[in-house]
């Protein structure tokens, strides 16, 4: 494999895995699926998840965020005020923010204090 080759498999697994919080393992199966076509990947991965969303208020956000890493299969979460972004990340981030940064998750509660606040999440559809 020359260094260009392998140069470009991993520029397409860093776009793939930045936009779906796959883990490197996973975007690269995603990429050879696909045959390393990243919007065919990104259109296979889309089709694969579904978008649910809660509606919250306080600092119930925080609890309802920790509930959603627990369960597994879920693999972005989007916390908006006012049909705003307030926080979007990818939960295999979101786990390290939950230990090093819950400040964060924080900020976002007491942003969801002023207001009604909705957590979307996007989950694989075959549950893994």
């Amino acid at each position: 494999m020359t260094v260009e080759l392998l140069s470009e498999e991993l520029q397409k697994i860093d776009v793939i895995r930045e936009r779906t919080g796959l883990s490197f393992a996973d975007a690269r199966q995603l990429l050879e699926a696909n045959s390393w076509d990243v919007m065919e990947a990104l259109i296979a991965y889309e089709n694969q998840t579904i978008t649910s969303r809660w509606e919250v208020r306080g600092l119930e956000v925080v609890d309802k965020v920790k509930q959603l890493i627990k369960r597994g299969n879920v693999t972005n979460i989007r916390i908006k005020a006012n049909d705003r972004i307030v926080m979007e990340f990818p939960v295999t981030i979101g786990v390290i923010g939950t230990v090093l940064a819950p400040k964060l998750i924080l900020l976002a509660g007491l942003t969801c204090l002023l207001t009604k606040c909705t957590i979307e999440f996007d989950q694989l559809k075959n549950g893994h």
